[in-house]
Parts: structure tokens; sequence; C-alpha cells
């Protein structure tokens, strides 16, 4: 999302009594909110708006403290997730209507084709006069060939390659298993559009995230691939985190170990 309203006379209500600092920094998550459609943990916030010096940092803490509310480890702010949640709503409906639109085109063009057709047939009818040849029906009794099961094999493989992935970045054990939600989350995400590469990114992304990695308050991890696949926006801030360090972190997970994943666990 990049684009929201900003009531000038509600924000210096709210804020009016921040420092310079203070303000810089309110500013840069709001934005990173609402570009992100995603709320932050501490680490994270610290992270966006670009805080180095204990001064900075100490500015990210006491915004949080007095702008957002913290729930399950991230801090909330009710306005943004409001206008969040009324913009997906409105991208699902343009979404639909976009749909429709594009499926009433098509049926009107085949319904022309369909009338050229006729009338061509029409013609071609009216102007022969010989009857047409006597001959047999020719019949081919076969079931129509169809690639379908092609692509249901191929989209399992590419969920198990997904899981296999998640199994070695994340370095669980053999026990662990391609359940009915990991298993919708990962193709839902694939439905729309992400490419197996991308979710691969996340995965990364995820485990180089220390709250998800389990330094948080509650000490516990927050790892799992129905999570990581959990939304689109899940699946790209985690992507996000490893453009930097791609190269180096991908190099300790060797072609050779993927493709000895490739049969399952």
């Amino acid at each position: 999302m990049h684009y929201y309203k900003r009531n000038i006379g509600d924000y210096h209500k709210k804020a009016g009594r921040l420092s310079i600092l203070q303000h810089g920094v309110y500013t840069l998550l709001i934005d990173a909110c609402y570009d992100r459609e995603t709320f932050p943990n501490i680490d994270e916030a610290i992270d966006w708006a670009w805080a180095s010096s204990e001064e900075e940092i100490a500015a990210v803490k006491f915004v949080l403290t007095k702008f957002f509310i913290k729930e399950n480890g991230l801090y909330i702010q009710r306005r943004i997730q409001e206008d969040l949640d009324k913009y997906h709503s409105n991208s699902l409906t343009n979404k639909r209507i976009a749909v429709a639109r594009e499926n009433k085109r098509k049926s009107t063009k085949r319904d022309k084709n369909s009338t050229k057709r006729a009338k061509k047939s029409t013609k071609r009818e009216r102007s022969v006069n010989e009857p047409p040849p006597n001959h047999k029906p020719l019949t081919i009794n076969h079931k129509p060939l169809t690639n379908s099961n092609s692509k249901t094999s191929t989209k399992v493989n590419e969920v198990q390659e997904v899981f296999n992935h998640w199994v070695l970045v994340m370095k669980k054990s053999s026990g662990s298993l391609l359940n009915d939600k990991r298993t919708k989350a990962i193709k839902a995400r694939l439905a729309e559009g992400y490419t197996v590469e991308q979710i691969k990114d996340a995965i990364v992304g995820c485990s180089m995230t220390p709250h998800n990695m389990g330094k948080n308050d509650n000490g516990k991890r927050y790892d799992d691939l129905e999570l990581i696949c959990r939304n689109g926006s899940n699946v790209e801030r985690f992507a996000e985190n490893i453009k930097e360090q791609k190269p180096k972190l991908y190099s300790a997970v060797t072609e050779q170990n993927i493709k000895n994943l490739k049969g399952g666990w």
C-alpha cells in the first residue's frame, strides 16, 4: 500500500509534543507499516527506522510504547490496521469486478465469432447444389487427452520442494510432516502467483529474523511453514530480509542437499 491519507490536525493533536528525532522515527514507522502492510517487532522497528545510535534506538522504543499496542510480540496501531483491512477489501472487490468484466468481454467475443461462423456455414450450404456424398459417419471412440494429471503432479512437486527447503533451512527433524495446513498455505500462495523461489527466499528470510527464531519475550520460535506462507504479506516481508545476504546464505544450502531431499521424508 503506497498511499494513505494523513490528517495533519489529528497527527499534531496526538504527537505534537514529540521531539524532532521522535517525529522522524514515528513518521518512518507509519510509512513502513503502510508500505509493508504489516507490523514490526522491536528488532524490525529499529531496522525499519534505520536507527543505529543509542539515542535513535531509545526514540524508537519510546514511540512504540507511546503510540502502538504490543500483541504477540508485534507492535500494532488500530488506525493503520483499519486502513489496511479496508484497502485489502477494496482490492478484492476491484479484482472481482475486473474478472467479471473480462469474462463478459470474452463471452461477447465468443458469441460474435459463433454468429459469424453460423452465417458463413449458411452461405456455403446455399451455394452448393450437389447432394452431399453418402458415407458412413466417422467416429473415434476414445477418452479425450488432457494434461490435468501433469499439472497436478507439477503442483505436488512444487509443494514438496518448498517443504523440503523449509526442513533443510530450519533444521527440522525427519519427523516433520507436510500436513494439510502447510500444504494449503503453500498452494494458496502459488495460486496467487508467488513462485517457488520467492517462497524459498521467504523461508530463509524468516530464519534471519531474530524474533521468529526465538529471541522474543516468550523465548518461542515462530518459524512454522504455515506462518511463513499464511499470506502474501508474510512471504514478501520475510523475502525482503535476504536481498543483501542471499548469496552468502545460500552457499550453505547446496544443490546436492536439495536433490537428496526430493524423495520426501
